[in-house]
C-alpha cells in the first residue's frame, strides 16, 4: 500500500517509517524544503535515503504542494505538527496544527484517500482535575496553546468525517520518548550530571514510549473506527520521580537530592517570557511551558484502544528508558558510568 507520512523527519515519523517499509509498504514522507539542507535534520535524512522512501518537497502551508503529495497515495499518517517547547508566537501553533491540517485534509478529499490517522495529543484533553484518569468522553480542557491548537486540529478533522469526506482516526499520545529524540535529552542529561532541581514525587505524567506508539499507530491504520478517538500509554502510569529513577538504574548513576521550590521555576518563566516581549527575542521557555510541566496529574486511560483495536504495550518503561540512554550515550550526547 502507497502511504503518505507527515513529519517524517521528525522522531516519531522515522520510527513510523522504519517499520512501514519493514511491513513492506510503499512509503511516500512529504518534507519541507528547509529541511533538505538543515543540520538538525541530517540524520533523518539520511534514514529516509537509506530506507529508500520517496521524499516529496512540500509544506503544509502551502496548499498547492499538498495535492501533488497525496497523489495516488491510500493512507496517510498525519504527524506534522509544531509541538511544545517551541519559541514560536501562540499564532503559528494554529496555522500549522489547524489550517495545515485542513490543507492537507482538503488534498487528501480531492484524492479520495481512503484512510487517515491524525496524530493529536492528550494535551487537547488536559490533565485529570479530580484525580481520575482522563479518557475519550472527558470534556477538553488544555492549559497551554499546543494543546487548544491540537484540539483545534481534532475540530478540523471532525468536520471532514462528519461530511463523509474523509475516514479519520485520531490518536492521542501523552509525552513520548525514545531514540532520536532530542527534548527528553535534557531531562537524561540531568541525571547524568546528577541535578534535577524539581521536587517531583507526587506529580505524575503519562510517558509512552515511541516503538509502542507506532504499535498504536499501524492498529489504528487498520482497525481504527472512522471520527473515534484513542488515548495511549505505556500500560502504567509514572510519577516523575519514578521516571527519574529508572534513567538512574539505566545510566547508574544517582542524582544528589536538591530541590526548588515550583514558585521559582513558574517566576523564572514569566521572567523569561517578559523579557523576550522587552527584547525582542524569543524565550527557550514560558511561564505556560512551566506550569504545563508542572501540574500534577496527567492521568490517561487506554482501556478503549484495547478493547477495541487489540493494543497491548510491549516495551516497559525500564526497557525503553535504557533503549534511549544506550541511543544517547552512542551518539555522545551522556557518558556512561
Amino acid at each position: 500500500m502507497k502511504i503518505l507520512v507527515t513529519g517524517s523527519t521528525g522522531f516519531i515519523g522515522s520510527h513510523l517509517i522504519e517499520q512501514l517499509v519493514k511491513e513492506g509498504h510503499e512509503v511516500r514522507a512529504l518534507v519541507r524544503d528547509e529541511e533538505r539542507n538543515s543540520n538538525a535534520k541530517v540524520e533523518a535524512m539520511n534514514l529516509l535515503e537509506k530506507l529508500k522512501v520517496e521524499i516529496v518537497w512540500g509544506d503544509l502551508l502551502d496548499a498547492k504542494s499538498l495535492i501533488g503529495a497525496v497523489k495516488g497515495v491510500e493512507g496517510i499518517f498525519h504527524l506534522a505538527a509544531i509541538a511544545r517547547p517551541m519559541a514560536i508566537q501562540n499564532r503559528q501553533y494554529f496555522e500549522v496544527n489547524e489550517n495545515g491540517t485542513r490543507n492537507l485534509f482538503e488534498a487528501a478529499k480531492i484524492e479520495k484517500v481512503k484512510k487517515i490517522v491524525l496524530m493529536s495529543s492528550v494535551s487537547a484533553v488536559g490533565q485529570s482535575k479530580d484525580g481520575n484518569a482522563v479518557n475519550e468522553k472527558t470534556k477538553c480542557h488544555p492549559v497551554d496553546i499546543y494543546g487548544w491548537s491540537k484540539l483545534a486540529q481534532e475540530k478540523v478533522a471532525e468536520g471532514y468525517v462528519e461530511k463523509g469526506d474523509l475516514n479519520i482516526t485520531i490518536l492521542r499520545p501523552p509525552m513520548v520518548f525514545g531514540p532520536r529524540d532530542k527534548e527528553m535529552l535534557r531531562l537524561f542529561k540531568s541525571v547524568n550530571n546528577r541535578f534535577f532541581p524539581l521536587d517531583a514525587k507526587e506529580k505524575c505524567m503519562e510517558f509512552l514510549y515511541v516503538k509502542n506508539l507506532v504499535e498504536a499507530c499501524l492498529l489504528a491504520f487498520r482497525k481504527g473506527k472512522n471520527g473515534e478517538k484513542y488515548h495511549i500509554t505505556n500500560g502504567e502510569h509514572y510519577s516523575i520521580n519514578g521516571i527519574i529513577h529508572s534513567i538512574e538504574l539505566a545510566q547508574k548513576r544517582k542524582i544528589f537530592p536538591i530541590s526548588f521550590p515550583e514558585w521559582v521555576f513558574l517566576l523564572g518563566g514569566s521572567l523569561i517570557e517578559f523579557a523576550g516581549k522587552v527584547f525582542n527575542f524569543h524565550p527557550p521557555f514560558k511561564h505556560d511551558t512551566v506550569d504545563w510541566m508542572t501540574k500534577k496529574l496527567w492521568y490517561v486511560d487506554d482501556s478503549k484502544i484495547k478493547k477495541e483495536l487489540g493494543y497491548a504495550p510491549k516495551i516497559t518503561l525500564n526497557q525503553g528508558v535504557k533503549e534511549t540512554f544506550d541511543y544517547y550515550q552512542r551518539i555522545g550526547e551522556v557518558k556512561r558510568y
